[in-house]
């Protein structure tokens, strides 16, 4: 879904906005005619939720402390964006990162953009005849029978800082399976209006649980919730790691109720003395009615789907789906996605292959069956038109599938967007990623979790970007603060974006790390949905999450005094921020007038 509006005139756009409808977030897309470039210095924005009063969107930086004294902006204004517009010609709105922690609004947003302007040192009150807003809707996604959901991944940042001082501790210790996450974590300095002043204020782990985990986790417990409160529903789960506190005692709560089967992975990580799977199963087998309904094992290699099938009188009736293990990190600190199907369907054939794969020896001889070998194509009305493929698959299988995706990679007509854990895996699909970032042919923007081979903005050029979650600077120039180090992975992601703004668009995504030896040997589901809002939904995350890590990728002299940083004032003719977006040969041009431009269609 999006929405464009502009301000008109001699028969050309002066000032345009484009929203994109993400999952509970807003991509804005900004263009601005040329002719109104002198003295530009960024967009103010002010959003209304609903029929409240609007209230202005903040920015990170601002204009350097003489500027503010001109102006008289003091420091509890400075970061709104009346008074430090943004310096980019798109800005990611994520509800309550900065504001609220607890029960954002959703529904109806108004965005209010208006291009600012200094003049000697004097930053001009916004002109209402220069002001263009759009409506649309921010809430969940969802979209007739599927809904997606995303974590926040937003542990390492300025505004979990905020919230939550530096804790990067999730748990209490690595020891309990199971805590109360209604215990004190920590404390942090927030704002009380109150007083009008920051004071120490303690929060709980489940706090932090839900600002982090953000709708993925939302989605998981309301899939939870709804299986427990419904005495005719059962659950089957497919497990990699397992170790959220509240999914456990959930589980546990069903297992007890004669109501939970669950396939959890046995890999060498998975067994060791004391582990949190080991937990599991012995807590498991203490309290279940049935101590059969778990197996321990795995394929050829691993039991990597993260899975859960509501079945109603034996039919399956849901399915939930995705790259989020059902762990601490899964939620709160991975970069991570979940698929909800509500529609029999689809959750009968998830059905089926856990019917195939419940025994050791039914997932050793797993490659031998029609899941592995066929292409599930999905194509009902409430649904995407979307492919479903289970893995391990034989070889001939994987090549021929693997060649066809690499093909659509390489083809993309207007852009590639994607967040890939690993992409240095031996694969013709990552391969062809890397071979498009290298490329100028289109709009390229994405992350991987390792530093490896990074590429970043580079003035003059078309060349893709490619960034990392890790490895990346936490001790920050001024005025932003320090921010906590990742414990553990960072992008978890597997999803790749082909064409989000051409014909034909479509996203890869799920629990498959899209390498060619998993495909053959891991229990997995790679899910191909070509359907628009479905790809605008992940092609919004992966645009996010790219904004978010970008500018820390440059590594700093650890010695080198950290200079603070400012908004661009336009004084250096050399350094006017916004050349490089009106530059045919750069990858900001291409940014630019792909995000505002209407989908390609031909």
């Amino acid at each position: 879904m999006e929405v464009f509006n502009s301000i008109k005139q001699g028969g050309k756009d002066l000032v345009s906005v484009r929203a994109y409808k993400g999952d509970a977030t807003t991509l804005l897309a900004f263009d601005l005619d040329q002719s109104l470039l002198e003295n530009f210095v960024g967009f103010s924005v002010r959003v209304a939720q609903g029929n409240r009063d609007p209230y202005p969107l903040t920015n990170k930086l601002s204009f350097a402390p003489a500027i503010l004294k001109k102006n008289g902006i003091d420091d509890r204004e400075k970061l709104s964006t009346i008074y430090s517009p943004y310096q980019k010609f798109r800005w990611v709105h994520v509800p309550s990162s900065e504001h609220y922690i607890d029960n954002p609004y959703f529904g109806l947003y108004t965005y209010e953009v208006t291009p600012r302007y200094l003049v000697n040192d004097i930053l001009k009150e916004p002109d209402p005849n220069l002001t263009v807003s759009v409506t649309i809707d921010v809430s969940p996604f969802r979209d007739g029978e599927i809904q997606v959901g995303f974590t926040r991944a937003f542990i390492s940042s300025q505004a979990y800082a905020y919230h939550f001082a530096n804790n990067g501790k999730v748990r209490p210790n690595k020891t309990d399976l199971i805590f109360d996450i209604k215990k004190i974590s920590g404390t942090a300095k927030r704002w009380n209006p109150q007083s009008k002043k920051e004071e120490d204020t303690p929060y709980t782990f489940e706090e932090q649980h839900e600002y982090l985990g953000w709708q993925a986790r939302d989605r998981v417990m309301e899939f939870l919730d709804e299986t427990l409160n419904n005495n005719e529903l059962k659950l089957d789960v497919f497990a990699f790691d397992l170790d959220e506190p509240v999914v456990v005692q959930k589980l546990i709560e069903l297992a007890g109720q004669g109501r939970l089967r669950i396939i959890l992975d046995d890999s060498k990580d998975h067994v060791k003395t004391g582990c949190f799977e080991e937990q599991f199963q012995k807590l498991f087998e203490k309290e279940s009615k049935d101590a059969n309904a778990i197996i321990r094992g795995h394929y050829q290699s691993l039991s990597h789907s993260k899975v859960f099938i509501q079945r109603a009188g034996g039919s399956a009736v849901k399915v939930l789906t995705g790259s989020t293990n059902f762990t601490t990190n899964g939620m709160c600190v991975n970069a991570n996605h979940v698929i909800i199907f509500n529609n029999k369907n689809t959750a009968q054939l998830y059905a089926d292959v856990f019917d195939a794969s419940f025994s050791k020896q039914l997932m050793g001889d797993f490659n031998k069956t029609k899941f592995s070998k066929t292409d599930f194509i999905v194509a009902e009305q409430q649904l995407p038109d979307m492919t479903i493929r289970f893995s391990p698959h034989p070889k001939a299988v994987a090549d021929k599938f693997f060649g066809s995706i690499s093909k659509r990679i390489k083809g993309a007509k207007t852009d590639l967007l994607f967040a890939i854990m690993n992409d240095r895996s031996k694969s013709d699909i990552l391969d062809a990623v890397r071979e498009q970032v290298k490329s100028d042919k289109v709009f390229t923007y994405g992350i991987t979790d390792t530093a490896t081979d990074v590429t970043l903005y580079k003035p003059n050029s078309k060349r893709g970007v490619r960034v990392a979650g890790k490895g990346t600077e936490t001790a920050l120039p001024p005025p932003f603060n320090a921010v906590a180090k990742i414990p553990g992975i960072s992008i978890h992601h597997k999803f790749i974006v082909v064409d989000f703004k051409g014909m034909n668009s479509v996203v890869y995504c799920g629990s498959s790390n899209l390498a060619y030896g998993p495909e053959q040997k891991n229990g997995d589901n790679l899910l191909e949905i070509r359907d628009e809002d479905v790809v605008t939904a992940f092609a919004v995350e992966a645009i996010r999450l790219v904004d978010h890590f970008h500018w820390r990728n440059k590594k700093e002299n650890a010695k080198k005094k950290k200079e603070p940083l400012y908004l661009n004032d336009n004084k250096d003719p050399k350094k006017i921020w916004y050349t490089s977006y009106y530059n045919s040969d750069d990858l900001l041009y291409l940014e630019r007038t792909l995000l505002i431009n209407p989908k390609k269609t031909e």
